[in-house]
């Protein structure tokens, strides 16, 4: 085989070596990316839970007020806080109050299933990029090793057809 296909083979070699380090990089790249991205999303998510803490606390804290205030009314309006107006009240405003707390519920719920589906497609689209430079880097394995078989298979056919290569069959005809 002639120096120069040899050069240009050996340059295609190293041309793998350099892919396979530049995948490994890019890989450590991507998940470096999507470890970030998942840290994120589980700060939102906390966020979000500590959001929803807070505002049913300070419902609650409403609330309390809100009875506070109806029994001094109620008090200084003379009525017994067993009557039937002033329980009404009462349980007008409980059930306000556990009505509010469940929305909010439904609300954090639905922003946590939302940055989950989001953590679910970040996954998806890190697989989806590994797996592309997977085959990249597998195209191009293939490439070159089919060319090195090609470069030898010709200039093993030249070396046949010029007899060269077949020493032992050349070495037993000249006998």
């Amino acid at each position: 085989m002639d120096p120069y296909t040899m050069f240009l083979l050996s340059m295609q070699a190293a041309g793998v070596v350099v892919s396979i380090y530049d995948k490994q990089s890019k890989e450590k790249l991507i998940q470096q990316g999507r470890s970030m991205e998942k840290t994120g999303i589980e700060m939102n998510m906390a966020a979000n839970n500590y959001e929803f803490q807070e505002s049913s606390l300070a419902s609650m804290r409403a609330l309390r007020q809100n009875l506070g205030t109806q029994a001094v009314m109620n008090a200084a309006r003379g009525n017994a806080s067993g009557t039937e107006s002033a329980v009404g009240n009462v349980e007008k405003s409980v059930a306000t109050q556990g009505a509010d707390q469940e929305a909010r519920r439904m609300k954090m719920l639905a922003h946590d299933a939302e940055l989950r589906a989001q953590d679910i497609t970040s996954g998806l689209s890190v697989l989806k990029s590994e797996t592309e430079l997977g085959r990249a880097l597998g195209k191009d394995m293939i490439e070159a090793a089919s060319t090195g078989v090609r470069q030898f298979e010709k200039h093993a056919a030249l070396a046949s057809k010029f007899g060269y290569g077949n020493k032992g069959a050349n070495v037993g005809a000249t006998k």
